[in-house]
């Protein structure tokens, strides 16, 4: 606008006689003009410039906008994930919560299962107790009674067999009781049934044999001569009548005096029947003795040149040695001294016997 101030002005007036240049006028009009082409076109380039910051303005802009789309979709897609992981997180709590209170009640269940189990233990006890009191007691009574029998009769008349047999039935009663405590004294019995077992029982039957053989050979021993001339006297009238006032009779070294055939033989027999019974006791000084006595008798009595006697005297010399070779006897009552202990300390009333020898209550 300023630049056109000085076209719009009027004209001075120019003088009469000079005319005017006419070269100036179009180099003054070039110069505005040249100057507006520049600052068009520098508004033409502020233009362009301004148009394509515009335009890398709007393309940074629509790319900001994807990504913030893209970083919001990011974020929702990790707000699913924490949601999802806490949702999970609080189902794991909850089935921990759970699992704690089924442990609790399987806890409180083992509890009453061991305290069931308690119970049941005391009533299978008290139950154990009821029978052991009942049948067992009459059991244990039975196998005691049966072991001292047998440990008395071994004792009293060495019968091996018939104490093996006692000590069988005590362990057919002891292996019918519930208990199984007295499984030991099983045991026991069996080694003691063992020791009794083990004896010579065979050679102790030839002993006996031999002896029953003996004294049926006794019967039949011929008499000493002077026994048997006295024997026959007796018979006459004369000595019948003096018999009455003069009796003769004989004594051997032994110091024995017998008039009667049938009473020497009676008293070796007896002799004979003392040494079984010393046998059978296992009371070998008493055995001797007897064999010893007999064998005196048989050659006071008897006719010492008789075969039949020698053999009766051999035979008593055969019968020492075989008793001599008799094996040791046995110690019985082990078991029946383990049996009472167990029977006091389960207890359980021992039968004693009274003083008159019945059994007590």
């Amino acid at each position: 606008m300023d630049m056109d101030t000085p076209d719009t002005a009027a004209p001075a007036p120019a003088p009469a006689m000079a005319a005017p240049p006419p070269a100036p006028a179009p180099a003054r009009r070039s110069l505005p003009a040249g100057i507006a082409l520049v600052l068009a076109a520098v508004a033409v380039a502020i233009a362009g410039i301004a148009w394509w910051r515009s335009a890398a303005d709007g393309s940074s802009d629509a790319a900001l906008a994807t990504d913030l789309a893209l970083a919001r979709t990011d974020i929702d897609g990790l707000r699913r994930a924490v949601e999802l992981d806490r949702r999970e997180r609080d189902l794991l709590r909850q089935r921990l919560a759970d699992g704690e209170s089924i442990n609790k009640t399987l806890r409180e269940e083992v509890l009453g299962v061991s305290e069931r189990a308690r119970v049941l233990e005391d009533a299978i006890s008290n139950l154990a107790d009821s029978r052991l009191t009942g049948h067992d007691a009459m059991l244990l009574n039975e196998a005691e009674m049966v072991l001292l029998l047998a440990q008395q009769r071994f004792e009293l008349f060495r019968d091996a067999a018939a104490a093996a047999r006692a000590y069988r039935i005590a362990d057919s009663a002891l292996a019918a009781l519930q208990d199984p405590a007295f499984a030991t004294v099983r045991e026991t019995l069996a080694v003691e049934l063992r020791s009794l077992e083990q004896l010579n029982q065979s050679g102790e039957a030839a002993v006996l044999a031999e002896f029953g053989v003996l004294r049926s050979q006794v019967a039949r021993l011929p008499l000493a001569a002077a026994l048997d001339r006295q024997v026959s006297a007796g018979d006459s009238k004369l000595w019948r009548v003096f018999g009455q006032f003069v009796r003769i009779t004989h004594a051997g070294p032994g110091g024995v005096a017998v008039a009667d055939p049938a009473l020497l033989r009676n008293y070796v027999g007896l002799e004979l029947r003392s040494a079984e019974l010393a046998l059978l006791e296992r009371n070998e000084p008493a055995l001797a003795a007897a064999l010893d006595r007999a064998q005196a008798q048989l050659k006071d009595g008897f006719a010492a040149n008789d075969t039949a006697v020698a053999g009766v005297v051999d035979g008593i010399s055969r019968l020492r040695t075989m008793t001599q070779q008799a094996a040791p006897l046995p110690t019985l009552g082990a078991t029946l001294k383990e049996l009472r202990n167990l029977r006091a300390a389960q207890g359980v009333k021992a039968v004693l016997p009274r003083a008159d020898g019945t059994p007590g209550a």
